[in-house]
């Protein structure tokens, strides 16, 4: 895939959130993640473990060009956390209506399904799990692994074992795992 196709990616998904999901907070994190589900049948980006679980540069520079030439507004959404906000990403640029292939189009639509549905919390765990889901090699049972690694490298996430199973659960209820 080339750079110019993947920045097209990114902005048909925000813009998919934007038109198509309006109550639902497309957040820097939440479309990291979509966009590693995304990912699972595209390949289309590289991702990496980070702070809150996978991650990819690339994505983030398309965001940050995409804001640069006012395709996308980046805004602060008050938490109920204080003093904590999330980063609204939002299609802003009204026409023309992006257009990708049909199988990435319906690919966009299948993740926008899925992730819509989950908090940006929620997707941090999903994708965390996944991730190291893949990478699981051992004989143990695969929810005591993940769930050591989990606590090892997010300790401050709080995700407990019954998370890690509700995890598991939803992924392969909804075959991606």
């Amino acid at each position: 895939m080339n750079q110019d196709l993947n920045s097209m990616i990114v902005a048909r998904l925000i813009q998919k959130a934007t038109n198509e999901h309006p109550n639902w907070a497309l957040g820097k994190k939440a479309l990291q993640k979509s966009l590693y589900f995304f990912n699972l049948k595209s390949g289309c980006f590289s991702f990496r473990w980070a702070d809150y679980g996978p991650f990819s540069g690339e994505v983030q520079q398309i965001v940050r060009d995409l804001e640069a030439v006012g395709r996308v507004k980046v805004g602060r959404v008050e938490t109920r956390k204080q003093n904590a906000f999330l980063h609204r990403v939002e299609y802003v640029q009204k026409e023309p209506q992006l257009e990708v292939s049909s199988d990435l189009d319906e690919s966009l639509d299948a993740t926008m399904g899925f992730v819509a549905e989950h908090s940006s919390r929620d997707l941090e765990l999903l994708a965390s799990v996944h991730y190291w889901a893949q990478r699981h090699t051992h004989e143990d049972n695969l929810t005591t692994y993940i769930y050591n690694v989990l606590k090892m490298l997010k300790p401050d996430a709080g995700f407990t074992e019954d998370d890690i199973n509700y995890a598991i659960t939803t992924l392969k209820e909804n075959n991606l795992l």
